[in-house]
């Protein structure tokens, strides 16, 4: 197995456990949040679009590529949806020192152990999708080129 091969593999692993983590970490909220479930639809997306890229021809390897830059949009979407478009938790996180400081907020609008979103967590998805995705588009250019 060539080594862009086995790194598409790993990323493609790396999709099925966003996958697994994504179905915990927003269990109990699918009744009231069904946007909730675009993480999960897209990491699945991009598991089987590694798959068919270890073995994809010139214009599906195209395709796969392009679909998974796509999909890396996912990624600040989700970034708007667990800052509820408030960006100012952004700023706020960057410039905490600690997370008891975090915790430890009494106005409940940013704070509590379990009112707190990942805020940037969705970002891994984008990360996973474009490193797939040039991988797939540069394997492809390198193949037609042979």
């Amino acid at each position: 197995m060539s080594k862009d091969k086995f790194i598409l593999l790993i990323i493609a692993l790396g999709f099925l456990f966003l996958v697994a983590e994504t179905r915990y970490a927003h269990a109990g909220v699918w009744m009231q949040e069904p946007k909730a479930y675009i993480p999960m639809i897209t990491c699945g997306i991009g598991f089987v679009c590694c798959l068919a890229g270890l073995a994809a021809e010139k214009k599906l390897a195209m395709f796969l590529g392009w679909l998974l830059l796509i999909l890396s949009l996912v990624g600040p979407l989700g970034v708007y949806f667990h800052t509820k478009g408030d960006f100012n938790q952004l700023q706020l996180m960057l410039t905490s020192n600690t997370r008891q400081e975090r915790l430890d907020r009494s106005d409940g609008k940013y704070g509590g152990i379990f009112n707190e979103r990942p805020l940037l967590a969705p970002m891994s998805i984008s990360g996973l999708a474009m490193v797939a995705g040039i991988s797939i588009l540069g394997n492809r250019r390198r193949s037609s080129s042979s």
